[in-house]
């Protein structure tokens, strides 16, 4: 993903040629130098004035959250040999070691889409005071890990998750450290497909999670589906393919393992959050995963606005998810 840099330079540098072209076409017709100036000039505003607005409005929307570098955390870089390369990601650890003996447990956030391990501080941060050990990567095709394979290649992160999770198992340090688990929107879809079935994982929090993938798909609208075809995001899967990338299918299967008393206890590890007016992946998926999962109402937060990205909701969210991880 580009950063802010890169999109300035590249606006700078289409902006200055339009802006040299205006001058020549004005030159060949004999205009001064003066007036060349003064179109070139002008042009060069034109563009770039507006980009300047959307990109200041943005981060005051978007970017509200800015990086954090805190005293009271130890942050250490790894990397995690995967298909096609490695994974970049920080291990961050409280230095109250009282408080993360006491939890003596790890949790992976499973990125979204578009997000890098640092873009997800505000959701994390709180829980390493708690003492909650974090690992948090780029997944790939995203930050440091984008030559590691194509960030729209869902069955690869899902298989990059289990090697993450084999990864701590064999962790000198955390081997013996309770694992849990949020995902957002892919990330949680990854969760769910790479982690549900394995008990090793205490508990999952999924955020934005689809159901049903290829059903979400074909009843996105236009400019989803659109933005999904620029992203390289598979629009017409196999059954096979539909099959690995819905956790409703996935949790349907496993359901016929358990009996009534052991899927209560079984999904009770899980908590679900949604907002009713997304429009990326609608409620209806939650409502279809809480359905086949039979969640009780203390493992779910249902939030009226927020739509996708949850701007504005993020404390709320955080909050609701201390709660379940710390009872």
């Amino acid at each position: 993903m580009l950063t802010k840099t890169k999109k300035y330079f590249i606006l700078i540098v289409i902006d200055v040629l339009i802006s040299a072209f205006i001058w020549h076409v004005n030159s060949s017709w004999g205009n001064t130098c003066w007036t060349c100036l003064i179109l070139s000039i002008t042009t060069f505003l034109i563009i770039f004035t507006p980009f300047q607005i959307y990109f200041s409005l943005r981060e005051i929307y978007f970017d509200r959250w800015k990086s954090l570098h805190l005293e009271a955390i130890k942050k250490s870089k790894v990397k995690i040999n995967v298909e096609g390369g490695y994974l970049y990601a920080d291990l961050i650890i409280s230095r109250n070691q009282e408080a993360v003996s006491l939890k003596n447990t790890i949790v992976i956030i499973s990125p979204g889409f578009s997000d890098t391990k640092e873009t997800l501080q505000y959701y994390y941060f709180p829980l390493v005071y708690h003492g909650y050990v974090i690992l948090t990567y780029d997944a790939r095709g995203m930050g440091r890990s984008k030559k590691t394979g194509k960030r729209s290649d869902f069955i690869k992160r899902i298989e990059d998750f289990k090697t993450i999770i084999k990864w701590l198992r064999n962790h000198d340090k955390f081997k013996n450290f309770k694992i849990n688990c949020i995902g957002i929107s892919i990330g949680a879809l990854t969760v769910f497909c790479g982690g549900f079935s394995n008990k090793k994982i205490e508990k999952i929090v999924a955020i934005s999670s689809i159901s049903k993938y290829r059903e979400n798909i074909k009843i996105s609208k236009r400019i989803v589906k659109f933005s999904y075809l620029m992203k390289g995001i598979n629009l017409k899967p196999n059954d096979e393919v539909n099959e690995q990338l819905s956790p409703y299918l996935i949790i349907k299967n496993l359901k016929n393992d358990f009996s009534q008393e052991e899927w209560k206890k079984f999904t009770n590890r899980v908590f679900l959050i949604h907002s009713r007016n997304d429009r990326i992946i609608p409620f209806k998926n939650f409502e279809e995963n809480r359905e086949i999962l039979e969640l009780s109402a203390e493992n779910q937060l249902i939030m009226n606005k927020g739509r996708h990205i949850y701007k504005k909701d993020e404390l709320a969210i955080v909050g609701a998810i201390l709660k379940f991880l710390n009872k």
